[in-house]
């Protein structure tokens, strides 16, 4: 089951802003809805939305993370090998291929630009390495990547 949207919701738009498949539409000001056929359960429309509206796939409602709390994709320099697959799969554009600064005229690794970062979890879900983690707590979401 998806996310949904309660009555409580304001349309501020945000939650339709974060979401990484857009799965979430409405009019300003007025109640948004999740596609259920595109939402992917990763609870970043929650963890944006300012007046808690949203209720995971277990009827929970998701707890809103201030802003500068989100905890963003990190990448281990050790295991990644610049496949690209994170780079291919973000909506947000915010992974980079970039020179390592051990050996910048060989290798690159993937970096995480923290500014557009949403913390979707798309990206540690495709690497393959398991070289990118979204340090953010189960309870704040449903959506488990595949190990």
């Amino acid at each position: 089951m998806p996310h949904v949207i309660l009555d409580n919701c304001i349309g501020c738009t945000l939650c339709a802003v974060k979401c990484p498949t857009e799965a979430i539409a409405g009019e300003k000001k007025a109640i948004f809805h999740i596609d259920p056929a595109l939402c992917i359960d990763c609870g970043v429309c929650g963890i944006h939305c300012p007046v808690e509206a949203i209720i995971n796939s277990e009827g929970e409602t998701v707890k809103k993370i201030k802003p500068l709390q989100i905890p963003k994709a990190k990448v281990d320099p050790d295991t990644c090998t610049a496949c690209e697959f994170c780079v291919d799969v973000c909506p947000f554009d915010c992974i980079s291929m970039q020179p390592r600064s051990d050996h910048p005229e060989f290798f690159k690794i993937a970096v995480v630009d923290e500014k557009k970062c949403v913390s979707c979890k798309l990206c540690e879900t495709v690497c393959i390495k398991g070289s990118i983690t979204v340090d953010r707590p189960a309870e704040l979401m449903s959506f488990q990547p595949n190990r």
